[in-house]
């Protein structure tokens, strides 16, 4: 059965990020294996995700070095989704690293119960991997 929006309506827990590589080898994890995120897809087709590295320090940064840390071990963006033929497409309007603003991104569904997995190519241009993003339905109240 090809996904509907409707099905991805709702807030999904990150399971995995993990880039995999056409050549074969081994796949990347850009946050890290235990990396923490949260999807939330709207009824009426807002999209917002953040993504960041487990076990990031509980203080602001106050260095220069510490804000750059900051903000190499997280990912965030905003915007409008729609799906179609079991494809979402994500049109991003805000975003942490402002060169994805404007950006479309295409990923396929693959759904199984409460888990969901986005994959498709990756943000960056000519590069031979694919996105493998996993996700589990976040649970109610």
């Amino acid at each position: 059965m090809t996904a509907t929006a409707e099905d991805l309506i709702g807030a999904w827990r990150l399971e995995s990020w993990s880039l995999v590589y056409e050549d074969g080898r081994p796949p990347e994890f850009p946050l890290g294996q235990d990396a923490q995120g949260l999807i939330m897809y709207t009824e009426d087709g807002h999209v917002a995700a953040t993504l960041m590295k487990a076990g990031r320090p509980a203080t602001a940064p106050s260095s220069e070095a510490a804000k750059a840390a900051a903000y190499a071990e997280s990912f965030a963006y905003a915007g409008r989704y729609e799906v179609r033929d079991g494809t979402v497409f994500h049109s991003i309007e805000i975003a942490t690293n402002p060169a994805l603003t404007g950006i479309r991104s295409t990923r396929h569904i693959q759904l199984e119960g409460d888990r969901l997995t986005l994959s498709g190519p990756d943000f960056a241009p000519g590069a031979a991997r694919t996105q493998q993003i996993v996700w589990r339905r976040a649970q109610s109240r």
